[in-house]
């Protein structure tokens, strides 16, 4: 479930590059948000790694 997230995110954020030299920059912005928030936030809140050194 965690790399669908991450992919997702990925092909969110390549998207909005694509947009944004496309010259359609609200689209780009808000999909570069939406990938910020798709992959590390939701695969955080799913069960993502803990933080920090384990011991």
């Amino acid at each position: 479930m965690l790399i669908i997230f991450w992919v997702v995110a990925g092909i969110l954020a390549l998207s909005g590059i694509i947009l944004l030299f496309r010259k359609q920059f609200k689209w780009g912005i808000v999909l570069i948000i939406a990938a910020c928030i798709v992959g590390p936030l939701l695969a955080t809140f799913y069960g993502g790694p803990p933080a920090g050194p384990r011991s």
